[in-house]
């Protein structure tokens, strides 16, 4: 099914524009899903890409990223999300509270980190990071690479350095050590963003 085959079909709200792409919202029973389409057609390889590995990820249990219902030619379909992007949350909260969606984020990178999924955007997280309550979900996959491991977390300690949580020495020295101890750098981080 292509996507203007589903606007005839669904009744469709454009929600947001994108660099990549364009969402749109429907409702079915008391369910709210987004459409997701790519802005230009030489796009369409890459949002393919992102629902292969939105499908892996559901079908491992992730649950911070979008639930992925249905892929057609030229758009994919999920769950979804209610929540305002990180960057948004991010200067309003304090302290204590934006130490806790750090920690989050951290968190669900190296679940991508050992699952080999590679969303190459960690080092800017803050408009595709969601949050809803006490949760972060992750969005926008279509530069991500699958079989890619250990990668995920040496991006987002350049974002950690760049908005001054950590030393640029720091960073350096967990990234050089993440590949041979992960757990151990993990927990080093988590140290500090306590």
């Amino acid at each position: 099914m292509r996507f203007k085959e589903l606007k005839k079909i669904k009744r469709l709200e454009k929600f947001a524009e994108g660099y990549r792409g364009v969402i749109y919202i429907y409702t079915e029973g008391e369910k709210k899903y987004a459409v997701k389409v790519p802005s230009e057609d030489n796009l369409i390889k890459a949002f393919r890409k992102e629902a292969k590995i939105l499908k892996f990820l559901n079908e491992k249990g992730v649950s911070f990223v979008p639930k992925l219902t249905f892929v057609g030619e030229d758009f994919l379909v999920y769950e979804f999300i209610e929540g305002i992007p990180f960057k948004k949350v991010q200067n309003r909260i304090e302290e204590n509270k934006k130490r806790y969606y750090l920690k989050k984020i951290l968190l669900s990178a190296y679940i991508l980190d050992c699952f080999g999924v590679f969303k190459d955007e960690f080092q800017r997280p803050f408009t595709n990071i969601l949050v809803s309550g006490k949760k972060v979900f992750l969005l926008d996959f279509e530069r991500g690479l699958l079989n890619k491991k250990w990668k995920n977390v040496p991006q987002y300690l350049q974002f950690l350095t760049a908005v001054g949580v950590i030393d640029r020495q720091t960073s350096i020295e967990l990234g050089k050590s993440y590949k041979k101890n992960p757990k151990g750098v993990i927990r080093k981080l988590l140290k500090l963003l306590s």
